[in-house]
């Protein structure tokens, strides 16, 4: 979608247990990420 097309987006959760934020970072595994790595194993 557009929105994960975006290098940053916010995401609203409301769970109802009073005032709280946390971040969170990651990181976009690309097609040819996967590829490369798709037979490693530990």
């Amino acid at each position: 979608t557009a929105v994960l097309k975006k290098d940053a987006f916010t995401v609203t959760l409301d769970l109802g247990l009073g005032l709280g934020r946390a971040e969170m970072l990651t990181c976009d595994f690309s097609a040819d990420y996967v590829k490369i790595n798709a037979d490693y194993r530990s």
